[in-house]
């Protein structure tokens, strides 16, 4: 009789053990993953979990740690608005002492001696005003505009020089990331000057190299590119393509490659030699015969910004050649030779006085307008040459404060072409506005009554009654005191060349001229009448007398200097030691106006801090709600992970017992 082992169990040993084994892996896995989680804190451990709640704790990571910086970001505005806030405060405070110096003289009988002790008060005032311009916070230099990593004022001699940038320096910040944390020269403490604004257009002509991007164009709306319409003699018409062009080089090739083939597809000859060229400031299109419309696709602007239409259906022919002109802006790179508004003029040399120097500059081998701002700011002349917002002129200027003598001016120099006024930056011509002189005061006139007379060398009187109407431009001032002394001139039967109010050259001045045969007689005198202002307001009770007492040379009261309270405290002081009443008073007004700019500006980094404030709150709070939402897919619920821990436990302890009973059953037990 056959026999079988008693060891055979319901299924194959090792089929039992792989299932045994595998519920036992999965348990001590689930028992590995709940330990991982209570020592970790946390539900989500990797990605794979849940790609759903890791995608979104991801964003909220990601959002948390950009929080983290705004909030740090904001902690460093908050200081450096502070800081700011301090600054102008104690600025205010040292222009308030300075104020009761300058009105307590003012009330009081004049002393030179108290008076030179009261300046050398005014002196340690400007030091502390030193001090606190180059103050700094945890961003740096709180006054140094973009450039906070330099001290923004520095000592030149007896002058202040602002080295810092313009606007204010700015940070991400959330939602208040246009707030300034630096202040730059637009504020009453820095200040430059931006005064010497260039009065002639300089114009320049188009090259090849001309970028689209710098012109005007015809409508002044700036020059868009896409397709153009040609058509010949009322015959066909076809497209060209300037998408892509980016110099006026490539539109002129890319027109004229176009017309070419036009020619080609209807038989007919279109260009001259002089195919589509570059004429003065505008595109030109040689049709020796016949007429070429170019126009725009509807919706389209390109051949009107670029010059080729004046949308009432101008064409180009043999004798209207030229499209309209661009409007090309200047660049560094405009070459001076396309400076049309030199009007063909050689540029030479022109007078610089700046900080009681005179600089030559020398222009006569610039070749671009970069060439020119380097002579002007080469060699320490502490000047600063821009292009204008409407890219049509240059502006030159000063950043440093001082003293009357130290005051910028640009004149010409002697026996060279006009160089100053050929760019537009003579600090006194014709067109200088009379509001600019002395700093901007401007001059002053008695209505209806008259304000000086005029003694010729011979004794003959002439009285000038000049009103508000006449004092306009440097131009409107000398025709009108040049209108009157004709006609009393005339009246009295005397040429009118007895007399004239003239500009002088090549330095700046504004003089009065009596005929030479009349300096033999005596000198050319001047009066102020009726205690007008405007003799002292033009600089004649300063004036000199030269050429053989027939010309009265005016000191130059067009000179520009920076409008900032170093200026303002520096007049007071040298105000204070000339024991000078009028120049006390001057100083005091501008000192009155500076502590307006300060409240002002103050106000402003208010406004900043409360916003950075509001700001913090905002953050944080939401920072808060952040947190908690990711903590809600996160974070370990740790109540149900202890019970979770107990289960696997138990169902361990469960299994291993099952498998370790059922490894001794036999097919005979299951028989029973």
């Amino acid at each position: 009789m056959s026999t079988f082992p008693t060891a055979f169990s319901r299924t194959p040993n090792l089929l039992f053990t792989q299932t045994s084994l595998n519920a036992l892996n999965r348990t001590n896995f689930q028992l590995l993953r709940v330990n991982e989680q209570l020592s970790t804190q946390l539900d989500l451990l990797r990605p794979s979990d849940d790609p759903t709640r890791a995608a979104t704790v991801s964003t909220l990571d990601a959002r948390l740690e950009r929080s983290d910086q705004i909030l740090r970001n904001l902690g460093f505005a908050t200081d450096s608005l502070s800081s700011l806030d301090a600054a102008l405060g104690d600025a205010k405070n040292l222009i308030d002492e300075a104020l009761g110096i300058a009105n307590e003289q003012i009330s009081t009988p004049a002393d030179a001696e108290t008076r030179a002790a009261q300046a050398t008060i005014v002196d340690s005032l400007i030091q502390s005003l030193y001090g606190i311009a180059n103050r700094e916070s945890v961003v740096g230099y709180i006054f140094g505009g973009t450039q906070p990593g330099q001290g923004p004022i520095e000592l030149i001699g007896n002058s202040y020089r602002f080295v810092g940038g313009f606007g204010g320096l700015q940070a991400e910040l959330g939602g208040v990331s246009d707030i300034p944390i630096t202040m730059g020269a637009d504020n009453a403490i820095g200040a430059v000057s931006a005064r010497v604004e260039g009065t002639v257009d300089l114009d320049p002509n188009l090259t090849v190299n001309t970028r689209l991007s710098d012109l005007n164009g015809a409508r002044s709306l700036g020059v868009s590119t896409g397709v153009v319409t040609i058509r010949f003699n009322g015959g066909a018409t076809a497209e060209i393509d300037l998408t892509g062009t980016e110099t006026v080089g490539d539109v002129a090739d890319a027109i004229e490659a176009g017309i070419r083939q036009y020619e080609t597809d209807n038989g007919v000859t279109v260009l001259g030699p002089g195919g589509v060229s570059i004429s003065g400031g505008s595109l030109s299109i040689d049709v020796p015969a016949g007429s070429l419309e170019v126009g725009d696709v509807q919706g389209s602007f390109v051949a009107l910004d670029l010059g080729l239409t004046d949308g009432a259906g101008a064409v180009f022919t043999a004798g209207t050649p030229d499209g309209i002109d661009l409007d090309a802006r200047l660049t560094w790179t405009t070459p001076v030779s396309q400076l049309a508004g030199l009007g063909g003029n050689a540029l030479d040399q022109v007078m610089l006085t700046t900080g009681g120097i005179d600089y030559t500059i020398d222009l006569s081998s610039a070749e671009t307008l970069a060439d020119i701002r380097s002579a002007f700011e080469a060699g320490g002349t502490n000047v600063v040459v821009e292009i204008s917002d409407d890219g049509r002129s240059i502006n030159v200027k000063t950043a440093v404060a001082g003293t009357l003598d130290q005051a910028m001016s640009i004149s010409e120099v002697s026996g060279g072409n006009p160089t100053a006024e050929l760019l537009g930056v003579r600090t006194l011509q014709s067109d200088t506005l009379l509001s600019d002189f002395n700093d901007a005061r401007g001059v002053r006139v008695n209505e209806n009554e008259p304000d000086f007379e005029a003694t010729l060398g011979d004794g003959f009187t002439l009285t000038f009654d000049l009103d508000s109407g006449d004092i306009g431009t440097v131009g409107d001032l000398l025709a009108a005191i040049n209108a009157q002394a004709a006609a009393q001139l005339t009246a009295a039967g005397r040429p009118v060349t007895d007399f004239q109010a003239v500009l002088t050259s090549p330095s700046n001045g504004i003089a009065f001229e009596q005929s030479g045969a009349l300096g033999g007689t005596g000198p050319l005198d001047v009066k102020r009448l009726n205690n007008s202002g405007l003799l002292e307001d033009l600089g004649f009770l300063d004036a000199t007398l030269e050429a053989g007492q027939t010309t009265l040379v005016a000191q130059d009261r067009s000179r520009v200097r920076v409008d900032n309270l170093f200026t303002h405290l520096l007049d007071l002081a040298a105000a204070l030691r000339d024991n000078d009443q009028l120049g006390i008073e001057v100083a005091s007004g501008k000192l009155s106006d500076s502590v307006d700019r300060l409240s002002q500006s103050r106000a402003v980094v208010g406004g900043y801090g409360k916003r950075v404030d509001d700001e913090i709150r905002r953050q944080e709070d939401r920072q808060v709600l952040d947190e908690s939402l990711r903590s809600q897919l996160r974070d370990l619920d740790f109540a149900a992970a202890s019970t979770r821990f107990g289960q696997l436990q138990l169902q361990l302890q469960a299994g291993l017992s099952v498998a370790s009973q059922s490894q001794q059953l036999t097919l005979l037990d299951f028989l029973g």
